[in-house]
């Protein structure tokens, strides 16, 4: 899982260096992982959490 993150994180920057001439030391990548546990459709109930 992590080597597959760190390719990610590489590509997205050289990606972006490509398309947009952004440098890469000038990328912010903040990937945020949920599941159905962490989500609430109102009311303050989780309703995945049964």
């Amino acid at each position: 899982m992590y080597e597959q993150k760190k390719a990610l994180y590489a590509r997205i920057a050289e990606l972006a260096k490509e398309r947009t001439s952004i440098e890469p030391r000038n990328i912010l990548i903040a990937l945020t992982e949920n599941q159905q546990v962490d989500w609430s459709f109102g009311e303050g109930v989780a309703q995945y959490l049964g």
